[in-house]
């Protein structure tokens, strides 16, 4: 006999949509715990510029996956998808509810989708040669051969985009598997637990206000300072992934006289922007997501 799947509730949607504020009173309506699903709030010591959660509201409701990770080391899905994993059976295991909550469409998707990474370790020698070997002068041929190898790939893979045609030869040689065949073996197992997933769908212009709004705030709380902090403690942390961080590359030209307030507030809400819109279309792009679009904790309570 099959166990059945625990449920778990999901709380996605784009960036400054209210999501954190929907699963903090959502959490304490139903005896819940939050798992973060946010690739900057893991980093420690970045407060201000990815809008965590205040340490009261983490006594009241206990919060995971945030402040997990030092601000200069990397970080990968496939280790956000196996730790978040374990914290849910932990908190599940207690007998409390989970709710996962953020804005990272790939870390939604390795848990929606139970997604398996297969490990394919950087092989320099070989990234070297195709870089090389696939230049202006080969790449038609070079994809003429993943037209042979894959068609699926080939359909998703310009010819003029070298990065992801080199991209496929090197996982290729190294792991002997098309990408269309990682693809399928990576879906093969499916999601740990039942999930029941919302999609906080704001009007955009309103979004948009919002988002705005939201980076005079930061600058408003410190923002410019944190970097400033981060920039002295972390002499190469500019080269680090969590300073390509939207908010904190841009602040940089700030604190270093480059640039205004007022044109670093406008560079960093436009860039906000553009990453919302790039978050609809992630969302969007599933059908297994209950779009919420008003009322948001009262439409969600009345679901679950």
């Amino acid at each position: 006999m099959t166990k059945q799947k625990q449920e778990v509730i999901v709380i996605c949607g784009p960036t400054a949509s209210g999501k954190s504020e929907v699963a903090f009173q959502l959490a304490k309506k139903i005896n819940a715990e939050i798992i973060s699903a946010d690739s900057m709030q893991i980093y420690k010591e970045m407060d201000i510029g990815t809008a965590k959660i205040s340490s009261d509201q983490n006594s009241i409701v206990k919060h995971h996956m945030i402040n997990i990770v030092e601000p200069t080391e990397t970080y990968s899905v496939a280790m956000y998808s196996e730790q978040a994993t374990k914290v849910i059976r932990d908190v599940l295991d207690k007998g409390k509810n989970v709710i996962v909550c953020g804005g990272t469409g790939q870390y939604i998707n390795a848990l929606l989708d139970g997604l398996i990474f297969i490990d394919i370790p950087v092989n320099e020698k070989l990234r070297n040669e195709l870089s090389h070997t696939i230049n202006e002068e080969t790449k038609e041929k070079w994809h003429q051969e993943i037209l042979k190898l894959d068609p699926e790939s080939a359909k998703r893979i310009n010819v003029n985009d070298l990065k992801r045609v080199r991209r496929f030869f090197e996982v290729y040689l190294s792991s002997k598997m098309t990408q269309s065949e990682i693809n399928k073996k990576s879906r093969s197992k499916g999601p740990d637990f039942n999930f029941i997933s919302f999609y906080l769908k704001p009007d955009r212009e309103q979004l948009y206000e919002r988002i705005n709004k939201r980076t005079e705030n930061m600058f408003s709380q410190g923002l410019a300072s944190e970097v400033e902090y981060l920039l002295n403690k972390y002499p190469k942390i500019e080269n680090c992934q969590s300073f390509q961080a939207i908010g904190y590359k841009e602040t940089v030209a700030f604190v270093r006289g480059h640039q205004t307030q007022a044109e670093t507030i406008d560079h960093i809400s436009k860039s906000t922007r553009n990453y919302a819109k790039r978050q609809y279309t992630w969302f969007n792009a599933r059908d297994d997501l209950v779009e919420v679009e008003n009322n948001y904790l009262e439409e969600i309570l009345n679901e679950v």
